[in-house]
């Protein structure tokens, strides 16, 4: 290949993978099979799951877990005027600060309906890392760390509700059941942050805190992951003392979020 097919290439693999990510964004929510979205993009089906892998690992696309369908992520948080963005712009160096402290990965969260939605992640410096939610991942509220502190830091009333709703959705996460979500978010609301493990990912445990806006709603939560073996009770602990105090730092406050009113760990 001699150096302007060289250059040429990368534009044309560029353009190809954009290809990809017009025709799911054209999908909406109902998202496409793979075959009619290699059809869309006038590609063999080979090369549109390549593109597909890269859009999921970057945190463009999402896989559903129930279907052999693929959607676009949701990417309000690269926009200018989505509420979330200036949320991640002020907590990214809390998080990138988190994850530097703490070596493993740090993840902020929000509520998406009756699910949880990953708006920003930072890896760690641990040499396991725990990677398998991308931004705009999704899954039922509660079954990851920060998902179940922003369940536990809801109304009782809200929180029940939600759990309820969610009933057939928690059974994909280990057998997880209603009676099992109340226990965690009881649990969860008298220790003041949240422990959970081998739920939404196997063999991993996390731990999380939420922040709620200057009404007192919770609204976001930060969460830090890792193996189990390395999640001991005592680091538990001291995990849910960093998130706390990173978060209560005077630069969150002036930016009107604030921890929850959770009895003191």
């Amino acid at each position: 290949m001699n150096k302007l097919e060289s250059e040429e290439s990368g534009p044309r693999v560029l353009r190809r993978g954009l290809r990809v990510l017009g025709v799911l964004r054209q999908a909406g929510a109902a998202g496409m099979h793979v075959v009619d979205i290699a059809r869309a993009a006038g590609m063999q089906r080979s090369t549109a799951y390549r593109y597909l892998d890269v859009l999921v690992q970057e945190g463009y696309a999402l896989r559903e877990s129930d279907a052999p369908r693929w959607r676009v992520a949701e990417l309000g948080v690269m926009m200018a005027g989505d509420p979330h963005a200036q949320a991640v712009r002020g907590l990214r160096p809390v998080l990138r600060q988190i994850s530097d402290i703490s070596g493993d990965s740090a993840f902020l969260i929000c509520r998406a309906g009756n699910d949880s939605l990953c708006l920003h992640r930072e890896v760690g410096n641990y040499p396991v890392q725990v990677l398998a939610v991308t931004v705009g991942h999704r899954q039922p509220l509660g079954v990851g760390a920060a998902g179940l502190a922003l369940l536990a830091a809801l109304p009782p009333g809200e929180s029940d509700e939600v759990i309820a709703q969610n009933e057939q959705a928690l059974r994909a996460y280990g057998g997880m059941t209603v009676a099992q979500m109340r226990r965690l978010v009881e649990n969860t609301r008298n220790r003041g942050w949240s422990v959970v493990g081998n739920a939404a990912v196997p063999g991993v445990l996390g731990v999380g805190v939420a922040l709620c806006d200057a009404g007192g709603y919770p609204r976001l939560a930060v969460s830090v992951s890792s193996l189990i073996s390395r999640m001991q009770a005592a680091r538990q602990h001291n995990i849910a003392d960093l998130i706390r105090a990173q978060l209560a730092q005077d630069e969150i406050r002036t930016q009107r979020w604030a921890l929850p009113g959770f009895p003191a760990a």
